[in-house]
């Protein structure tokens, strides 16, 4: 891909869109932006030189701009796209871009319903632990890399969080992909689960000969979609190597041993060779995460050695389970956990993780539309919390629609409480309208051996450190 002279990214704060700025100005190209609101990945972008206007107007758009780079969220009507069409701009999402960048290399996609984010930031340490210098593009920030959400390598190879919203992950042609899981997520865009399936199955129709095929085969879906296409695959020379728990699968889980602060697992791969790990982090899914990661790593002759380091030393990424402080006693998580499956993994983890200790959740829905699709996933998700506090929906700008505004963190409240009732079960559960009147209900609630989960895909975060004050 020719890079432009000048770049221009409407949405520029997002956690893709950010990373897409730095690499951009890596490679010397003059960038500006705009976004809806200031934020700390702003502030960043303009300690760099960027210059981020805050209100979108059509005379944001520098005149010698080459191309304009967007973000899922911003509308086609939104004024700087239209000054770009009126003035002949070509225009990119964020993914199109990254789809182009990539033809010429050799990128590696990390896709599933969960834990895409830390599977990505533990594939990209490990091949750098092992000097294979790959470019690592995470949406989340990881502790190691100085910029946070990507980090730059020297070499072809780039390591991709791939994303299945509006089917971005088909915008690339990839070397290899990893499949962590197979659910039902984005019911704005897909109708049911045999729709995510069918966006899977292209997406591996888009695999390049001779590629990588890394998969979860303990997920049923998963699965069958890989017997279903391994003929194909194999017969373009790509090679499948599966991974997880069960006793059919290449790289196996034998062994998973939690203990307080720390967790260990032993994977048996398919020279029958089994190497136990430590981890730092909680959580069955976390170790699904890493054995993703390893089954890249090792399909890439990444040393075990330099596996073992990364995955002892590897302490979380932004918004995964991520420990923001302690005080009296008193833990505050933040999580970015916004799907039904994600809140159920993440209290069992908390659950084992502090065995005896009192698991406060503060959930903030994200998106209406998921809300109603899923509600009836929802309400037993909470089961393990001890107290639970309800916020407000986080309407995603450009993403609601006018039929699911009947839907609300009210309903399910009542839902929960009808549950708990019938469960024989008494606790907290709360309904707060928005972010500051949920801090306000945490503080009262707080006390001594408490462990405060603040969760949510919106800005419900931005309070997790404040529950402690």
């Amino acid at each position: 891909m020719v890079l432009p002279k000048r770049a221009h990214l409407v949405g520029i704060g997002g956690i893709s869109m950010s990373a897409v700025a730095k690499l951009l100005l890596r490679e010397g190209v003059r960038v500006s932006g705009s976004d809806a609101n200031q934020s700390e990945a702003t502030r960043e972008l303009a300690t760099k030189g960027i210059e981020v206007k805050f209100e979108h107007r059509a005379e944001n758009v520098p005149p010698e701009t080459e191309l304009l780079i967007y973000s899922s969220a911003v509308p086609e009507d939104n004024p700087e796209r239209a000054a770009a069409r009126q003035h002949g701009i070509r225009q990119l999402n964020n993914f199109q871009f990254l789809g182009e960048w990539t033809q010429d290399k050799q990128p590696i996609l990390v896709c599933g319903t969960h834990g895409k984010s830390t599977t990505t930031a533990l594939a990209g340490l490990m091949l750098i632990k092992a000097g294979l210098d790959p470019t690592v593009i995470v949406g989340s920030r990881v502790p190691g890399f100085a910029e946070g959400n990507i980090y730059f390598g020297g070499n072809e190879l780039v390591v991709i969080e791939g994303d299945e919203y509006e089917k971005h992950f088909l915008e690339f042609e990839p070397s290899a992909v990893v499949l962590n899981n197979l659910e039902l997520d984005h019911t704005d865009v897909y109708a049911d689960t045999a729709a995510v399936g069918e966006a899977f199955r292209d997406l591996l129709k888009r695999l390049r000969p001779g590629g990588l095929v890394v998969a979860n085969a303990d997920d049923p879906r998963l699965q069958t979609l890989i017997g279903q296409e391994r003929a194909r695959l194999e017969g373009q020379g790509v090679k499948i190597k599966t991974f997880g728990f069960g006793s059919h699968v290449d790289v196996q889980v034998v062994d998973n041993t939690v203990r307080a602060g720390e967790q260990s697992f032993a994977l048996r791969g398919d020279d029958g060779l089994v190497t136990r790990f430590l981890l730092h982090v909680p959580g069955r899914m976390n170790v699904m995460n890493a054995a993703g990661a390893v089954a890249l790593a090792i399909s890439l002759q990444v040393p075990t050695d330099a596996i073992r380091r990364v995955l002892g030393n590897f302490s979380g990424i932004w918004r995964r389970f991520e420990k923001v402080g302690e005080m009296g006693n008193v833990v505050a998580i933040s999580d970015y956990g916004h799907h039904p499956t994600a809140v159920a993994a993440t209290l069992d983890a908390a659950k084992a993780w502090y065995p005896g200790r009192r698991i406060v959740l503060c959930f903030q829905p994200h998106h209406r539309n998921r809300t109603k699709h899923l509600f009836a996933d929802f309400v037993p998700c909470f089961d393990k919390a001890d107290a639970l506090l309800l916020v407000e929906i986080f309407d995603v700008p450009g993403r609601e629609a006018a039929e699911d505004q009947d839907v609300s963190s009210r309903d399910l409240q009542d839902a929960v409480a009808r549950r708990d009732a019938e469960r024989g079960t008494k606790r907290l559960v709360d309904f707060a309208r928005d972010p500051a009147d949920a801090l306000e209900i945490l503080k009262r609630w707080r006390r001594p051996g408490d462990v405060i989960i603040v969760m949510g895909a919106g800005d419900i975060y931005k309070i997790a450190l404040k529950v402690l004050d």
